[in-house]
This record gives structure tokens, C-alpha cells and sequence, in this order.
């Protein structure tokens, strides 16, 4: 019994007005007059200071995410972060994880970066560690449905396992800037590793 109305509320959150609005997500600025700009500000209010903007053309817009309403999408403008109106964005078809194709996850104390393609290669790199790339597969979820979600990654003595969790509040912890993935990475094997970080999805 129990286990049914478990699955009635997840049904009932997935046909929620975000389940649309996955994010982190790609977005293209879309229905912006070739002379403006889509302005980006400090919170989801018209009223809001002007903190950057994202041209009228601009595509692979990270959404990490989505005020209560639906009606404004949060992104990272260099070192910091602000909010876009989601009337001139638009998602790209299976952007999203477990969907994307890519992501870059990165950390500090040490400085590390993993990038992943996802079916072809991942990439590390870390001060004072040598470069390592390995064969990649796919993202995927833990579970068939939800979180969190796994890219496994291999190459002849060595084998990496990264986990991300959606997490609005992901910070790289030297700026103002807040994602939409957190995760932990571990390497082992010729080189072994275990470190914790944000990740940001890139375009394919």
C-alpha cells in the first residue's frame, strides 16, 4: 500500500508544471529582436537589476534553475549567477540528464576537472597529477527512474566512477556562482583518487 501511494505522488510530481522544465538544461535565447538582448538579473523580478545579458542569438544556455512560478530560469554568468526570463528561452530536446551529451565537473583543494563525453571519452586533469583519458560510457540513472545519475569510465589499469545529484545550490567554493549538479568522483587503479565537486553541462 504503501508503495503505491509512493508511486502515485512521484506521478503526480512528474506531470507537475516543471517536469517540462528539466534542469539543468541547454536553452537557446529565442523571440529576442536582432538590435536587443535578453537581459539577465539579480533575482526572477522584472524589477531586478540588469547583471549581464545573453545575446539575442546566444545557444547552449546552461538553466541550472527555475523560480517557484516556471516562469524564470537561473543561469552562471561568468563568477556569478542570475535569472533570465524563461518566455525567451527555449530547451533543447533531450538536453538534460540522463539525456546530455557532455559534462564538466570541477573542484578545488586540489584544483581538478573531469570532463565526460558521454559513449566516447572522459578526461582528467588535476595539479601535480599526469592527464588521464579512458573510455566512456553512458550516463544513466542508479535506478530506472530517479536519482543519482552514474558514468562509469575505464582504461587498462584504470576506472572511474562518477555520481551526480541534482543540486541548486552547488558551488564551486570561489565564487558566486551556484550549478546545477553536484558530484563525487572516484578514480582507481593506477591512479587513486576521491573528490567531490559541481558539474555543468556542455553542448554535444
Amino acid at each position: 500500500m504503501l508503495r503505491a501511494v509512493f508511486l502515485l505522488m512521484v506521478s503526480i510530481w512528474a506531470s507537475g508544471p516543471l517536469a517540462a522544465q528539466e534542469v539543468p538544461a541547454l536553452y537557446d535565447v529565442t523571440g529576442v529582436a536582432t538590435d536587443d538582448q535578453l537581459n539577465v538579473r539579480a533575482a526572477p523580478e522584472a524589477s531586478a537589476p540588469v547583471i549581464g545579458a545573453l545575446s539575442h542569438s546566444q545557444t547552449h544556455v546552461e538553466v541550472t534553475a527555475v523560480n517557484e512560478a516556471g516562469t524564470w530560469g537561473r543561469v552562471v554568468l561568468g563568477e556569478q549567477t542570475g535569472w533570465a526570463s524563461l518566455a525567451y528561452l527555449t530547451v533543447q530536446p533531450e538536453s538534460a540528464m540522463p539525456d546530455a551529451g557532455e559534462v564538466t565537473c570541477f573542484g578545488t583543494e586540489p584544483f581538478w576537472s573531469y570532463h565526460v563525453d558521454a559513449g566516447d571519452t572522459a578526461t582528467w586533469s588535476a595539479i601535480d597529477d599526469e592527464a588521464l583519458t579512458l573510455k566512456s560510457g553512458p550516463f544513466r540513472r542508479a535506478d530506472a527512474r530517479f536519482e543519482p545519475f552514474i558514468s562509469a569510465a575505464g582504461a587498462p589499469g584504470q576506472q572511474a566512477v562518477l555520481v551526480m545529484q541534482k543540486d541548486p545550490q552547488c558551488s564551486d567554493g570561489m565564487s558566486d556562482a551556484l550549478y546545477g549538479l553536484s558530484a563525487v568522483l572516484v578514480l582507481s587503479g593506477r591512479l587513486e583518487r576521491a573528490v567531490s565537486g559541481c558539474c555543468s553541462l556542455a553542448p554535444r
